[in-house]
């Protein structure tokens, strides 16, 4: 069977497991190409047209059009947690599983990263390091603050929330989360409460995204949402980009309605060098290229979990990681272990 990787994160030697039974492994552009683009639809459609397994890289998306191109496929995986660019609706209607890698690696590195940009933005490293670099010494207007004593708010409570909510205990700082879907006792062994997303916005020093990206997500953080933030609050999406409306957290930095921002996900990635984004103070916005959770440990303990999820779709198992159930019943009607049949 034919596996399409659009994206190969590592040496090709990587996938020899599915090589070594036989099955063919074509392996796109790979992601760390410099100034590597998505690929665009068209491409998608004609390159994986007789693909049985798709394995997406997270700066392409596989559109209805390019699962239904597809006449063979039964799998589409992902070496991260996140589907937001697989239309996963079209693949149940089609019963075609979709599957993710949510490994422990993965929300620890997240939670990681969200906490080292509240840091990086309290102690104003990029400040006092442009000023030594420049030859000048730190003087007491470039002093920063204790996150200590701060009130941090987390919007969105699940696996990285709440990961970043436990390495925040014994910083003495006060924490409140947004989750609608979470409830109180679930929140309170760690220190936290449940607030209303006005009042966790109202009330917070340091406001951090941890959603995954949904009808009802896009654009959640926009210009109402970010002039109720205090002046010196600090926003940080180490999520997904299109939570926020950047045109929106453009004015809002610029014209200091809050104090500044972390990023490391766009709306549009690689971010284009045109974005206003880039004009901004850099002394209070820091800028990273999705990459600024990644670890080597996380990368390969993903892509573990995604071939294995590979395997099991091409003997006509059920992976263990679907986020659309509803496609089982018909996917193993199509594909069910007594159907698998082999290599074709």
């Amino acid at each position: 069977m034919k596996i399409y990787v659009t994206g190969a994160y590592g040496p090709s030697q990587e996938f020899e497991p599915l090589r070594e039974l036989g099955h063919e492994v074509v392996l796109g552009r790979p992601v760390d190409q410099p100034a590597r683009q998505p690929y665009t639809e068209e491409e998608l459609i004609e390159w994986c047209r007789d693909a049985d397994i798709i394995m997406a890289s997270h700066l392409d998306t596989v559109t209805r059009a390019v699962i239904q191109a597809a006449e063979r496929l039964r799998l589409v995986v992902v070496p991260y947690i996140s589907v937001d660019k697989i239309e996963v609706s079209a693949a149940t209607e089609l019963g075609i599983v979709v599957a993710n890698s949510p490994t422990p690696q993965n929300f620890h590195g997240v939670a990681e990263a969200a906490i080292a940009f509240m840091l990086a933005l309290l102690k104003r490293v990029k400040r006092n390091e442009a000023k030594l670099r420049r030859g000048e010494w730190g003087q007491r207007i470039d002093r920063g603050w204790l996150l200590s004593g701060r009130t941090v708010g987390l919007v969105g409570f699940g696996r990285v929330g709440t990961q970043v909510a436990r390495r925040l205990q014994g910083w003495e700082a006060r924490l409140l989360a947004y989750d609608p879907y979470i409830a109180p006792e679930t929140a309170r062994p760690l220190g936290v409460t449940l607030v209303p997303l006005t009042t966790l916005l109202a009330e917070s020093d340091i406001v951090s995204l941890h959603l995954s990206l949904t009808p009802k997500t896009r654009h959640m953080i926009g210009e109402k949402e970010l002039r109720s933030m205090k002046r010196t609050a600090f926003l940080i999406n180490s999520a997904r980009g299109e939570l926020v409306d950047e045109s929106a957290l453009y004015r809002a930095i610029d014209e200091s309605w809050i104090g500044g921002a972390a990023l490391d996900v766009f709306e549009q990635e690689p971010l284009p060098m045109e974005s206003p984004l880039r004009m901004l103070d850099p002394s209070r916005v820091i800028l990273t290229p999705h990459n600024v959770s990644h670890t080597e440990t996380g990368r390969l303990a993903n892509l573990k979990l995604a071939l294995e999820s590979t395997l099991s779709a091409l003997k006509g198992e059920m992976p263990k990681h679907i986020v659309n159930p509803p496609a089982a019943a018909r996917w193993r009607e199509r594909f069910g272990s007594k159907k698998a049949g082999g290599l074709r």
